[in-house]
């Protein structure tokens, strides 16, 4: 059985016997033999799909490992991923394309990393630059929507009256002593706005409410 790049033995051996395979024998890490035979391959899905899948559900694992394939597909010896290739890759693409506006520091990509930083103004440029872009539909598709999927369904919970269930599209973010939130919101002239909210504190948790409140406020916004 042959394993992804950055992929370590003992995840293929899960991998495998939680799709109902079997193994005798220990599972090792090793070079590929020469004479080895392909006997089946599988495509992954669509970049729309995973990135929906990261979006949606804060999936870090995916996060982390979309951020490895990155470097991955550099013609290279081995074509080996990297943190360190792939924070490059990013790097280039920001000076590029958002050259004017300090980009983000990145590590492993996961974004669960207590090493990066991202500013409000970072965020905001880089989601009008999103929404400018041939892949804006796929993008914003890949945001739950306030209220209805994703890590901004409870906001239905919370208020269920809201004026930004159904009108936000949205990215959470959370960790210990930060809360964030990041997307599209529709106000009620039509006009779609960027919203960035970066909250550090140790009571950071508690500013859900405010988050929420922040988007129905934009949602109100009149022509």
């Amino acid at each position: 059985m042959s394993r992804p790049a950055n992929m370590r033995a003992g995840e293929s051996e899960a991998m495998w016997l939680g799709s109902g395979g079997k193994l005798a024998g220990q599972v090792r890490e090793a070079a590929t033999p020469h004479a080895a035979k392909l006997l089946v391959s599988a495509d992954s899905l669509p970049l729309s799909n995973i990135t929906s899948d990261i979006n949606k559900f804060s999936n870090n694992v995916m996060a982390q490992q979309l951020f490895l394939t990155l470097s991955n597909q550099l013609p290279s010896p081995g074509r080996v991923g990297s943190f360190a290739a792939s924070q490059r890759q990013i790097a280039a693409w920001w000076k590029k394309n958002l050259g004017n506006t300090a980009a983000p520091v990145l590590d492993n990509g996961s974004g669960l990393s207590r090493n990066e930083r991202a500013s409000a103004a970072a965020l905001t440029r880089l989601l009008h630059h999103a929404d400018a872009s041939p892949q804006a539909a796929v993008f914003t598709q890949s945001l739950g929507i306030a209220g209805v999927d994703g890590t901004v369904a409870r906001m239905r919970d919370r208020s269920p009256n809201s004026p930004a269930i159904g009108n936000a599209l949205l990215k959470t973010g959370t960790l210990r002593d930060v809360s964030a939130i990041a997307g599209y919101a529709t106000a009620a002239n039509g006009q779609r706005w960027s919203i960035v909210a970066i909250i550090n504190h140790p009571n950071a948790p508690a500013a859900r409410p405010a988050l929420d409140s922040l988007v129905e406020w934009v949602v109100r916004t009149k022509p």
